[in-house]
């Protein structure tokens, strides 16, 4: 099927009607439409902001939306960075992307893991009434209840966004995210890679050895980011659970 191809390192993308990865791959911006405007974005031979691939060390893959990504801070001030480098070896893999769900994080744990080959995984859950939609010719874009990009300027997504939100309620949206996170659960255990859940954005109580949320900002107003000093501060206390927990090793 078309749609596979978006679940292959070589064809993985983000959206097929606009923002495509190809469209920032080594490229530096100041903004990246999502925020202000005056903060610097450098994107690496994916598309993603962090190190190169090609970099060795203590890889540690970071996967969310633009909690994760860095939105309104630079370069050096995302949280992954900032955990990265506490680590003498750190590599940073920051697969965070703006406006996309937890369907998009399951979809790039899954591609990116045998590709990348973390040493450790550090996954933000995002809202969970996020989706990703697949179109007929297996384009892939995401879903949000507020209408943007193929589902707002389309009028075919108008249409099918409207059918989209008709069936969207709160169990609804907490199945999707738990399915997700099973799926997420299970394919790291059974490649032995540690990893810890921050469900600070999904809003459930619902929890199991691997969440570790470390009083993270959760914003009322979803278009509200942290800030450089919140990120080193939620970076600081996530090294330490580490610590805690033995995956590091002093």
């Amino acid at each position: 099927m078309e749609s596979l191809k978006q679940w292959k390192p070589k064809t993985f993308d983000i959206a097929n009607y606009k923002w495509l990865l190809k469209e920032r791959k080594n490229k530096e911006f100041l903004g990246n439409g999502s925020d202000k405007g005056d903060c610097y974005y450098t994107f690496n031979e994916l598309g993603f902001r962090g190190d190169s691939p090609k970099k060795k060390g203590t890889k540690i893959m970071s996967v969310g939306c633009a909690h994760t990504e860095g939105i309104d801070v630079h370069n050096h001030q995302t949280w992954p960075h900032i955990l990265s480098r506490m680590f003498s070896d750190g590599v940073d893999f920051n697969l965070g992307m703006s406006g996309r769900s937890n369907d998009y994080i399951s979809r790039s744990v899954i591609t990116w893991t045998d590709e990348l080959n973390p040493s450790l995984v550090l996954i933000m859950y995002t809202y969970p009434h996020r989706r990703e939609y697949y179109n007929e010719t297996g384009g892939v874009e995401p879903y949000h209840p507020i209408p943007w990009g193929y589902f707002k300027e389309s009028k075919e997504g108008q249409e099918k966004w409207e059918n989209i939100a008709s069936l969207s309620n709160k169990e609804e949206d907490f199945i999707n995210w738990y399915k997700n996170h099973l799926l997420i659960t299970n394919f790291l255990k059974s490649k032995e890679i540690p990893f810890i859940w921050n469900g600070t954005f999904v809003g459930t109580d619902y929890t199991d050895e691997n969440r570790f949320d470390g009083n993270y900002p959760n914003f009322p107003d979803s278009h509200k980011h942290a800030t450089f000093s919140q990120n080193e501060t939620y970076a600081k206390k996530l090294y330490k659970h580490l610590e805690k927990i033995g995956i590091i090793k002093n």
